[in-house]
């Protein structure tokens, strides 16, 4: 059973903790024999991804049903690209094969993969989702613990690394498709909830729009060749989208945070962390929340604010102590 060396995998042990990422006491992490915030959600897999054409190939996608009753799913490109340098070098690729990594736990609360990159000899990465439990949730919200880890294990440096995690929200019922998406979709902004349809970009007609957090210092968004570059930072890599009634909403939300970006067309939010370089031999490490509420959104949004400032304190004081 050489695999049970890998701590994402033992999450699928009963009574196993998660540990290894970072020290999971010292970061005030649950362990897995936590109560789920809800058995509503949970993670599935489309045979149809392992398709022959690499462009309808989702190695890494993820079905997450949604807690609300006939509420449909979001689908979850985790990554859809992950890259370093301006140049875009591949570390993984939606399209990679072999397709579905996932080891997904019986009661479909818990998914995780490890894998080596098939471009760039030596990196691995690992991804880890998990209905969270309560106590990680702000109140009224049920949602989905995230985090990955990048390892570079080969010869060369990494510069810049450039994920693409990818929130696709068609499937999910009421919720905006074919009109107003980004007057459904905010950031924050100087602490306040801001929507991405009254924020300019250079491009006024066009349908994607990203902005950088402030302080991170990789400043690129992909946004900027379609003209859909916002000038002003965000407080932190935080994506809100609303239902068309404004009832429902969704979040999604990394720490050490880099951009966002919002595709209209798609339509999806991304909420991406920072990496930054990596010499041979050096980790780098994010985690995140997907929420799903229909609470009242700034209560909800300030007590992101506050982890977020914890989390990235600790990742500092942690990244300063190795």
């Amino acid at each position: 059973m050489r695999w049970l060396r890998w701590p994402f995998l033992m999450l699928l042990i009963p009574g196993a903790h998660f540990i290894g990422l970072t020290d999971a006491k010292r970061a005030n992490l649950p362990d897995s024999a936590s109560p789920l915030s809800s058995s509503a959600i949970r993670f599935e897999l489309d045979p149809a991804w392992q398709s022959e054409e690499p462009e309808q190939r989702r190695a890494y996608g993820l079905n997450i049903q949604s807690p609300w009753r006939d509420g449909g799913f979001v689908f979850f490109n985790f990554p859809e690209h992950l890259e370093y340098n301006p140049e875009g070098a591949t570390i993984l690729r939606h399209y990679d094969t072999p397709s579905a990594p996932w080891i997904i736990s019986p009661d479909k609360h818990q998914a995780c993969y490890r894998v080596e990159s098939r471009a760039t000899h030596g990196v691995i990465v690992e991804a880890f989702a998990r209905v969270a439990s309560a106590d990680l949730c702000p109140s009224r919200c049920e949602g989905v613990s995230l985090a990955m880890r990048i390892f570079n294990g080969g010869t060369v440096t990494l510069p810049v690394i450039r994920p693409l995690l990818c929130l696709q929200y068609r499937k999910l019922k009421g919720f905006p498709v074919d009109r107003d998406q980004f007057l459904h979709s905010f950031i924050v902004m100087g602490g306040r909830l801001t929507s991405l349809a009254y924020l300019p970009t250079r491009n006024l007609q066009t349908q994607f729009k990203g902005c950088v957090v402030r302080g991170c210092p990789q400043r690129d968004t992909r946004a900027e060749r379609q003209g859909g570059l916002i000038q002003q930072d965000m407080d932190l890599a935080l994506s809100v989208v609303t239902s068309l009634d404004g009832r429902r909403k969704i979040i999604l939300w990394w720490a050490p945070g880099k951009s966002m970006i919002a595709n209209a067309r798609i339509p999806c939010i991304h909420a991406d962390p920072y990496f930054g370089t990596l010499k041979p031999g050096e980790t780098a490490y994010a985690e995140g929340l997907l929420l799903f509420t229909e609470a009242d959104i700034e209560p909800v949004i300030r007590d992101l604010t506050g982890k977020n400032q914890r989390r990235e304190a600790f990742l500092r004081a942690e990244s300063e102590r190795r």
